[in-house]
Parts: C-alpha cells; sequence; structure tokens
C-alpha cells in the first residue's frame, strides 16, 4: 500500500485542468462512476465538489456516504486517489462562494451567463490521500521558488516609486521579472459608471490602456463583483465545457447570449483577475493570461491575493491630497503662433457618455473625456496650456468621485490613449502635479448635447431640480 499523501502537497490537482472521475456505491454494492468538473480544496482535511450530480450518483451518496475521487496533477501527471466521506452539502458560506465565483466567471466569459447555476456544494472529507497505482511515466516535479523574498523585493520596489504612473510601471515589471507573471493588465474601477477601464499594461503588442470591462462581466468583471480571486487553469477546457452545454440550449430552442471575447492573448490558456483592495471596496482588478494550462490555480491563489493587496495599497497611497497640496497653481499663457493656411482640428464631445472625438476618431470617454474636455475648451477660450491635478480634482463639474482616489489612473489612461494614436494633441508631465496641453495647430471644437435623464448631469447646478 502507498503511502499517504498531504493534500497541501497536491494543490495543483485542485484546479480543474483535468476531469476527475468520481466513484459512489449504492448500498447493495452497485458502483456507479461519474466526472467531475472541479475538486475544490477546503482545507487539509476536506474537499467540496459541486452540486450538479446525475440522480444516481445523489441516491448513492445518500444511501452510502463513502466514496473515491481521482485527482491528477497537470505538471507533472502524477494521480491521486482519495478515499472520501460526504459529510454534508452548503448553499453558502465562503467555500460554496468561492465555487460558485468560478463558475460564474466561466459562464460570463464563454457568453452563458444567467443559464448555469450552482445548487450548493457537497463536502466531504478525505479520509485517506495516496498516489495512484498507475503506470503513466510521470514528468519531473516542478520547481517553485520562495515566494516571501520575492514578495520582499516587489514591496521594496514598490515603495520606492513616488508617483502612480511610475508604481504601474514597476508593479508589471516587477510581476515578470520576480514572477514570471506576463502579460498582465492593470483596470481600476470606476464606481459611478459600475465598470472597470486599463490604466496600464505589460506583455502586449498594443498598450490597453483606456478598454473598459463591466462590472460582473467575464473574469475580470466577476473578481470585482466578487472580490475573489478569480483563476481558470484550464480556460480551452472551459470553452469546450460550455460550447457543449450551449449547444443543448441551442437543440432545445432556449436563448443563448452571444459569447463575449477575451480581451489580450489570441490563445490563452490559463487566466487570473484578482482583485486589487482600495478604501471601501475593490479598487481595480489585475489580469493575468498565459498560454500555458494550468499557469494560474489553486497553487498559487494564494500567491496572487497576497499580490494583489501589494499593489492595492502601493496604488491608492499615490495621486491623493498629498500630491495635489504640492501641486502649483496653474498659469494661463498666451496661445503659440500658428502658421497661415493650416486647418483647424476638429474635436467633438458628446454629452450622452462624455465621448471625445477627434475628427472621425473616437479617443477617450467617462471622466476622462470630461477633463479632457475641460482643458480643450478652456485652451480655446484664452490660449491655456497648464493644469494642475489640484484644481481638476476640486472642479465639481467633473463630477469626480468625493476625493478623486482614482484621478491620477484616470490622467494615466488619457495621456497614454493620447500619445498612443494619431490624434496630433498631446498631454504631459511638466513637475509633480502639473500637466501641459499640445496643441499643434487651432481647435474646431463643437459639443453634442443629449436630453432625457442623461442631460441632467450636464446642466449646471442651479438649473437642476432641488438645487
Amino acid at each position: 500500500m502507498t503511502e499517504p499523501v498531504a493534500l497541501e502537497s497536491i494543490m495543483a490537482c485542485f484546479g480543474g485542468v483535468l476531469p476527475s472521475p468520481f466513484a459512489t456505491c449504492s448500498a447493495d454494492g452497485v458502483p456507479n462512476v461519474t466526472y467531475m468538473s472541479i475538486v475544490q480544496y477546503v482545507d487539509c482535511d476536506r474537499i467540496a465538489l459541486s452540486r450538479q450530480f446525475f440522480n444516481k450518483t445523489r441516491a448513492n451518496l445518500d444511501a452510502n456516504p463513502f466514496a473515491q475521487v481521482r485527482v491528477v496533477d497537470p505538471d507533472t501527471l502524477a494521480q491521486y486517489d482519495l478515499d472520501l466521506e460526504f459529510l454534508h452539502s452548503e448553499t453558502e458560506g465562503p467555500t460554496f462562494e468561492a465555487m460558485r465565483t468560478n463558475l460564474e466567471a466561466i459562464a460570463s466569459q464563454t457568453g452563458m451567463s444567467g443559464v448555469f447555476r450552482l445548487r450548493g456544494v457537497d463536502v466531504h472529507r478525505v479520509l485517506r490521500c495516496a498516489e495512484a497505482g498507475t503506470t503513466t511515466a510521470a514528468l519531473p516535479p516542478r520547481s517553485e521558488r520562495d515566494p516571501l523574498p520575492l514578495l520582499d523585493e516587489l514591496g521594496r520596489r514598490l515603495a520606492a516609486a513616488g508617483e502612480y504612473e511610475e508604481a504601474t510601471r514597476v508593479a508589471l515589471e516587477g510581476l515578470e521579472d520576480l514572477f514570471g507573471f506576463a502579460p498582465a493588465t492593470l483596470l481600476v474601477r470606476d464606481p459611478s459608471a459600475e465598470r472597470l477601464f486599463a490604466v496600464a499594461s505589460n506583455g502586449y503588442q498594443a498598450s490597453a490602456a483606456g478598454a473598459e470591462v463591466r462590472v460582473g462581466e467575464g473574469v475580470i468583471g466577476t473578481a470585482a463583483s466578487s472580490a475573489q480571486a478569480v483563476c481558470l487553469p484550464n480556460l480551452a477546457r472551459s470553452r469546450v465545457m460550455q460550447s457543449a452545454l450551449r449547444s443543448q440550449l441551442e437543440t432545445a430552442g432556449e436563448p443563448v447570449e452571444e459569447e463575449i471575447p477575451l480581451p489580450g492573448l489570441a490563445e490563452a490558456q490559463s487566466v487570473a483577475a484578482v482583485p486589487l483592495p482600495g478604501r471601501g471596496g475593490v479598487a481595480g482588478v489585475l489580469y493575468l493570461e498565459s498560454d500555458s494550462v494550468g499557469r494560474f490555480g489553486p497553487h498559487n491563489q494564494r500567491l496572487l491575493r497576497i499580490l494583489g493587496r501589494q499593489i492595492g495599497a502601493a496604488l491608492g497611497g499615490l495621486g491623493s491630497e498629498a500630491e495635489a497640496r504640492a501641486s502649483e497653481t496653474a498659469q494661463v499663457v498666451p496661445p503659440l503662433p500658428v502658421p497661415a493656411g493650416v486647418d483647424a482640428l476638429a474635436v467633438t464631445y458628446y454629452e450622452a457618455d462624455d465621448s471625445v472625438f477627434v475628427g472621425d476618431a473616437y479617443l477617450i470617454k467617462g471622466a476622462a473625456g470630461r477633463i479632457l474636455w475641460k482643458m480643450l475648451r478652456e485652451h480655446g477660450e484664452s490660449g491655456r496650456t497648464e493644469f494642475s491635478n489640484r484644481e481638476l480634482r476640486l472642479d465639481e463639474s467633473l463630477g469626480l468621485p468625493a476625493g478623486a482616489d482614482n484621478l491620477e489612473a484616470r490622467l494615466l489612461v488619457l495621456r497614454k490613449r493620447l500619445g498612443g494614436g494619431d490624434f496630433e494633441l498631446g498631454l504631459e508631465r511638466v513637475g509633480r502635479g502639473r500637466l501641459e496641453l499640445a496643441v499643434p495647430r487651432p481647435l474646431r471644437l463643437s459639443q453634442v448635447a443629449t436630453g432625457g435623464p442623461m442631460g441632467a448631469t450636464h446642466r449646471p447646478a442651479t438649473d437642476r431640480p432641488g438645487a
């Protein structure tokens, strides 16, 4: 008989990369085997399975609580048999929520939101865990670096970053240099619109700045709405699982939502979305992708949570009132002379969603669009080119959240969007808390008003009901 193995030593087996055969037996000794998508680690002597069993499996467990499940390490191919005793079912609590979040992320990422519902989880005591006697030649075990020195070094780098943009760069570079996590994207939450917008990325050919994700949508949005790290170790298998269910529903004539295209890598095999905590809840999400199956999962989910807290704390401490107080008062300067015969640059602002277009090209929307429009309008009126973070933070007409904690993130997105496209306009930092707008030729500004409920947000305060 093989020696028992501790559950903590086989954490990679619990990521759902490979399906797990689950065997039960009736009271009169008739066996039944089904396959489980996820075997979830609970603690050192318990695991949980989703309560989506066939009727035969359910009846067997009710009559005979003893069962067995086989799990496989996707890296080493080693197989382990877990002898189980059914304890109870749960329909709420941390174990249930962890599995529900994972399944909802898979469903949303593949356009199946609202179709799959987790009824409950069945918790089992692990009576014995041992390596299965198989003839499969196992691969060499993975080599893991001690994460503590790496976390210490990342913390040192983040502490030395004095500005928001520098901290985003240091965080993403540190994730790649120290942990091999790339590509990656940092997204900040906009509570007013219940969206997340990307402020920085690393490892992609094009910048992700300005990309948006709805809270609750896909892996990223699910991590934001649930405040839990979401790891999908085998995205390809998740797609196959959902495609099979989609086919059944279409055959039955039930409506199915359109698939949500995956951002980033075209052939991502494993992804993780880690919430970044902030004051009052989730301030953003760190999104990681890999072209390797099993790159993210239970074996490194704790590390990802620690990284999320570390990065969230670093970003939350920058771009606050301390920098606003240090900023200088902006000065009005005369416009630069423009050569005769130069055509004006057409810029249009749409009140409906605060979007800004340069010519026919979409540039930005939301709060960042309002900020840019303020700058362009004041430049057009007086030739002004310098602005301060402080005045933007205190300008109530911009409708920024109280405290404007993510002002720096919005400005960073705006600067990257202007610098990454053929918009002719530019926005650069010229000192601590100071910005300079670059306008190469005269502007022709147009504002498209909106009616209905959205129009109320653009009327002066004295014109609003109750003002």
